[in-house]
This record gives C-alpha cells, sequence and structure tokens, in this order.
C-alpha cells in the first residue's frame, strides 16, 4: 500500500490535494498517528480512502 499516490512529482500531488480532498479533521489527525505505528506503511492514500467510501456510499452500504 502507499500513502501517497504514485507518478505524481510533489508539487502536482499537493495540488491535488489542495482542490480535491475532502478529509476531516479528526480522519487527519488518525492518518498522522497511524503514520507514526510500526505498521503504517499499510495505509493508504488518503485520496484512496475518499475514493472507497464514495464507492461505497454508491453501492448504498
Amino acid at each position: 500500500m502507499a500513502n501517497q499516490t504514485f507518478g505524481l512529482d510533489n508539487q502536482l500531488y499537493d495540488y491535488l490535494k489542495s482542490v480535491s480532498l475532502r478529509e476531516p479533521e479528526v480522519l487527519t489527525q488518525l492518518r498522522l498517528e497511524t503514520a507514526q505505528h510500526s505498521m503504517g506503511m499499510m495505509q493508504i492514500a488518503p485520496e484512496q480512502g475518499q475514493f472507497m467510501a464514495l464507492l461505497v456510499q454508491l453501492m448504498g452500504a
């Protein structure tokens, strides 16, 4: 898993996050705390989590 989308330079990735990512403050805090864990590399990128949440919502789950 990756905590950042691959193939994007830092400037483009920062722009992507600033215009599209709608991450509540509590999720940001959880993500940052999880990154400090020994298995923190297992988390997905925040934009992937947002996309997965959209898919779940569309499925009506």
